[in-house]
């Protein structure tokens, strides 16, 4: 995918980067304009934005019209975004895995609005954030985030390659989940010691039930905590009393071989 670029003057005025909080800043719209493209062709009228930071994004949202909730645990800019009074922004100063998104979108979809959740999210707590929005995906029209590429390639990870694991099976289970386009490091200031990516999460309307997740997630966890052994080893504990003749997968095979479709029937035969 080519973009054209439009390269922003970092700005000199705004806080220095705390690196307890994993903050990097980009300073190229092009990824911002990506993600708002996102954003509109969910026609999403309201989002949820992880870590404003700088506001590159949170400008572009409020250009195209999404009102925005902008959850910024920094002090410095949740004060710096708040007096910029970006139009249809609201800023939330907290830290966002505390923040109530059930009761956010309740309020959104209750007045008839298409809710989503964006943001150039900080790359040590990344895996948590995901978490945090998944068991909600199914009431919004996506979530799309700016995350560290292999983390990205992880979320997005096909059986048989070496990204594919627990999280890939748990992710996907909830989410149709794409690796939109790949972000170098020479757009963030200060630059990274590794690449970006825009990673999209989009609803499955055919997920199992909320019991059946936890089956399939617990087995898929097992296995992969032993992933270059064999199922029969890694799934051993849930075998007793039961007849591996019968099993609907070949126990002789590799964890990350099986696909969502196979997790959910051995998890089905082992419970």
């Amino acid at each position: 995918m080519k973009h054209t670029r439009h390269k922003q003057k970092f700005d000199d005025s705004q806080p220095r980067q705390k690196k307890s909080l994993g903050q990097v800043f980009l300073h190229d719209d092009w990824p911002v304009r990506r993600v708002v493209e996102i954003v509109q062709d969910w026609k999403a009228t309201e989002v949820i934005e992880i870590g404003p930071g700088g506001a590159i994004l949170t400008n572009a949202l409020s250009n195209a019209g999404i009102d925005t909730t902008a959850i910024e645990k920094d002090d410095r800019f949740a004060e710096r975004v708040a007096n910029a009074a970006i139009p249809g922004v609201e800023v939330v100063n907290q830290d966002v895995l505390e923040f109530d998104l059930g009761a956010w979108i309740d309020r959104v979809t209750k007045s008839g609005k298409r809710a989503a959740v964006v943001g150039n999210i900080p790359y040590n707590i990344s895996s948590p954030i995901v978490m945090w929005v998944l068991p909600h995906l199914n009431r919004l029209a996506g979530a799309t985030f700016l995350v560290q590429l292999e983390f990205a390639e992880r979320l997005a990870a096909k059986p048989s390659t070496k990204d594919y694991g627990s999280l890939s099976v748990y992710t996907q289970l909830r989410a149709n989940t794409r690796l939109d386009c790949e972000v170098g490091r020479e757009f963030f200031t200060p630059v990274p010691k590794v690449d970006s990516a825009i990673v999209v999460m989009e609803p499955r309307m055919d997920q199992p039930a909320p019991e059946m997740l936890k089956k399939i997630e617990s087995v898929a966890r097992a296995a992969f905590h032993q992933r270059r052994k064999k199922l029969r080893n890694a799934v051993k504990p849930f075998l007793s009393g039961r007849n591996e003749a019968d099993c609907p997968v070949d126990l002789n095979r590799r964890p990350e071989t099986l696909t969502l479709d196979e997790f959910a029937e051995l998890a089905r035969f082992l419970s």
